[in-house]
């Protein structure tokens, strides 16, 4: 028995000297292998240079001038780090990189040098001549963003009111208030043109680089055609028989903060949270195309009210949204009296009428409506129930939203000025799942088309 435990003791000692010395052998011949050394930190620079180019996008559509700053210092440690490769690897980057006589290539190989390695070594050393030029440029910008940032920004021929009702002009809430103009910032072409020129280097030597060490260069997030927000195609795939009904749809839900943290109130010239996060179209038609306009705020589902839209919402319990259909007046009386008020309502058709009904809805108070209980924007979010949803919307013309005064070559197109497009439409919504990122992915169908709701007296709300 002790022999035996000798003899896995000596194979055990065996076993981890092995692994030991393979080790050793590994780290040396990496160590001694010129071109995967030169490879690997090729490509770290490359890695590097991908990253850089996309920060100093971003700085440049920043107002502030410390975003500048800082990716000047930036370049100027990435160009050192280039410049201290190309020197250990060939003393003159100017002789490799120059083309060659009579020849319309702008890299050779040498004895000493693949071809391979000298693309990539002569795309480094171009990124490094057009990068350094570009701290001069950016030291003007940062200076004269800084100069702007001290200059205010009020705009001096601001009118003292603004329209705070629909129809109506209110004061501001501080004496002679005006608005705060939102600096537009656009990217200095001749900047730009680098980065795209330096970015397409990077594309065209890729594919030098070899296959375990090559680099990567993302898509840019903010000229992507996706978000982070968008449905992945395995969510939709389960429901596939619902979906392939009429008027019917899977989308998402997502937080109030998404619009929040997405806001451009730095820059005016970069999409607004609604460009890039659009909500759903319901019915894709002229003139208004009516959208589910619901979003999730802490553990709530709110109605998005936006100018004269308005609506209610209720919670119709674990119901399967696939049993909901379009009920025939003449059962009404058949349901509760709450559901019943979801298909007896009717918008009014005076402006000032349409915005009490909005606030009754908001504030929950439908005495008026002769309701027991009460209907409001908003209800406690949870998946696998169903949520049955009315939503009067309407697109308010230029004329009555801003306020302004009727201009006399416009007089005799006052009819055509004053159209309002609307809609009213009664859907149901079913959350089936929740992210972490608190987006819900529902469900919705398209339960009733009322008429379109018409406001008639709009020309009375024009300033002439």
């Amino acid at each position: 028995m002790r022999r035996f435990f000798v003899l896995v003791l000596v194979a055990c000692c065996f076993n981890v000297l092995f692994k030991q010395t393979v080790a050793v052998s590994a780290q040396t011949q990496t160590a001694d292998d010129p071109s995967r050394s030169y490879w690997l930190e090729a490509q770290k620079l490359a890695q590097d240079q991908v990253f850089l180019l996309n920060r100093i996008e971003q700085a440049l559509t920043s107002p502030d001038p410390n975003r500048i700053r800082a990716v000047r210092g930036q370049i100027f440690l990435y160009t050192w780090a280039v410049d201290r490769f190309l020197k250990s690897n060939f003393p003159e980057p100017g002789v490799l990189c120059a083309p060659p006589s009579g020849t319309n290539s702008s890299v050779a190989g040498t004895d000493a040098v693949s071809l391979e390695e000298a693309q990539v070594y002569c795309a480094l050393y171009a990124s490094t001549q057009e990068l350094n030029p570009l701290r001069a440029k950016l030291d003007r910008r940062a200076l004269s963003q800084s100069s702007t940032r001290q200059v205010s920004l009020i705009a001096p021929s601001a009118p003292t009111y603004k329209p705070a009702i629909v129809g109506k002009i209110a004061k501001t809430p501080i004496a002679n208030e005006t608005p705060t103009v939102i600096p537009a910032i656009a990217p200095p072409d001749d900047i730009v043109s680098v980065l795209q020129s330096s970015r397409q280097r990077l594309v065209e030597v890729q594919s030098a680089f070899p296959t375990e060490v090559r680099f990567t260069i993302p898509v840019q997030p903010l000229r992507s055609d996706r978000t982070p927000y968008d449905l992945y195609p395995s969510e939709s795939q389960p429901f596939s028989a619902f979906l392939a009904q009429p008027e019917t749809g899977i989308a998402r839900l997502l937080p109030i903060e998404v619009y929040r943290t997405a806001s451009n109130t730095q820059n005016r010239l970069l999409s607004t949270p609604t460009e890039r996060f659009p909500l759903a179209t319901l019915i894709q038609r002229e003139g208004l195309s009516p959208r589910l306009a619901v979003r999730v705020e802490g553990d709530l589902f709110q109605l998005i009210q936006t100018d004269l839209d308005y609506g209610f919402i209720t919670d119709l319990g674990d119901v399967a949204i696939e049993s909901l259909s379009d009920t025939p007046f003449e059962k009404l009386s058949s349901i509760p009296q709450t559901l019943r008020f979801f298909y007896t309502y009717r918008p009014p058709s005076e402006l000032e009428a349409v915005q009490t009904d909005r606030r009754r809805f908001t504030t929950g108070k439908v005495a008026a409506f002769s309701l027991n209980e009460p209907l409001l924007t908003q209800t406690p979010a949870a998946t696998n129930r169903t949520y049955l949803v009315r939503s009067i919307q309407y697109k308010v013309p230029e004329l009555i939203t801003s306020g302004r005064t009727l201009l006399p070559n416009e007089r005799r197109i006052l009819k055509d000025l004053l159209m309002m497009p609307s809609s009213d439409l009664l859907f149901a919504f079913r959350p089936v799942s929740r992210r972490s990122d608190g987006s819900y992915t529902v469900l919705w169908r398209i339960l009733t088309k009322f008429p379109d709701p018409q406001v008639r007296d709009l020309d009375r709300y024009v300033e002439k």
